[in-house]
């Protein structure tokens, strides 16, 4: 009989509780997003993010059992993200994990939050096909990743100074939109076309396959500040996207280009034929188009999860921990968590 985890993730803003059976089958996959709670500082407060993990956690956790038709007795081990994140908000769910079993008795398995993300796909798609090259566009992190199996990975490519997520969610509040800002951006590259403006290309044709979003970033403050007309048309206007649509759009685009051509030319690279995307920033629909393109024209096979898996979830962290928990790599009470990501 397949085995039962339950799987928390409290890494960032989002307190995220999922009971899985197998690899595959989800009981449930509750999350409660805070960015309401930040939105009027204009980011995530880490004080707070961690004191409103703490209020919901336990809530969330019944609920999810409630909705699994489940108690804890149902429970063969506990999941956890425990790096990377934000300390305080790593803490929490840690806590919450290590408590649970040691009470219950079962397995502990510390995940990796990054290195959950490709496993959104587990959940739709079936086993990985290895070998398998990941993109990784979670909101702090732009990784190119070469997996030979479950756990035998190496970073091939990496953002050097601003992910790509956190670029758009930036780009998006320097034009007045509140956090997440990627939803904005991308329903903007689907209204418009995205050629109106020739914005930078970071690093497109350099240093392998590495990446770096700072530059465009500080185009896009330069372009803002040399073009006050915009803003000031924007504020008029009862739908600020007919003057700031094609920007943004513009904008994306180049985002876009740069993470298709790394990707494949890293595909190329290594001679891989699967690739799969995912992360808060492969929500985009423009994004994910792209990628359908590009792969149906390669010849590719893409693993691509449906937007509510691309967020961060504790259905992903759980699946990970299921092929833990198949290898018996179980972690103690000593288990720590790092803001860091280690690899």
């Amino acid at each position: 009989m397949s085995a039962i985890g339950l799987g928390l993730d409290t890494t960032f803003d989002d307190t995220s509780v999922a009971i899985l059976r197998g690899k595959r089958e989800i009981l449930a996959n509750l999350t409660l997003s805070q960015y309401k709670d930040h939105e009027e500082f204009g980011g995530v407060v880490p004080e707070r993010a961690s004191r409103k993990h703490l209020e919901v956690i336990h809530h969330l956790i019944a609920d999810a059992l409630k909705e699994a038709q489940l108690d804890f007795s149902g429970i063969d081990y506990i999941a956890v993200s425990n790096h990377p994140g934000l300390l305080g908000s790593l803490l929490v769910g840690l806590t919450v994990a290590k408590s649970l079993a040691y009470t219950l008795q079962c397995p502990l398995i510390g995940v990796n939050h990054v290195e959950s993300h490709p496993y959104a796909n587990v959940l739709i798609h079936g086993e990985m096909q290895f070998p398998i090259l990941h993109l990784v566009v979670a909101g702090g992190h732009t990784l190119l990743i070469k997996a030979r199996d479950h756990f035998d990975y190496k970073i091939i490519g990496r953002s050097l100074d601003d992910a790509a997520g956190e670029c758009v969610d930036k780009v998006a509040k320097m034009f007045g939109h509140p956090m997440p800002g990627g939803p904005v951006v991308d329903r903007a590259a689907q209204e418009f076309p995205g050629d109106a403006f020739d914005f930078p290309r970071p690093l497109m044709h350099k240093n392998e396959h590495n990446f770096s979003f700072s530059g465009l970033k500080t185009a896009m403050l330069r372009f803002r500040e040399q073009n006050p007309d915009i803003s000031s048309s924007s504020k008029n206007s009862s739908n600020p996207l007919l003057a700031e649509g094609p920007i943004l759009s513009a904008f994306f685009q180049s985002v876009v280009d740069v993470l298709l051509h790394k990707t494949f030319k890293a595909a190329k690279f290594y001679g891989l034929n699967n690739i799969s995307v995912s992360g808060g920033l492969a929500a985009s629909r423009k994004l994910r188009s792209a990628f359908e393109e590009e792969s149906a024209r390669k010849g590719i096979q893409l693993f691509y999860p449906p937007p509510n898996l691309c967020t961060d979830n504790a259905a992903m962290v759980t699946c990970l921990a299921a092929h833990r928990f198949e290898a018996q790599q179980f972690d103690d009470l000593k288990l720590d968590a790092f803001p860091n990501l280690i690899c």
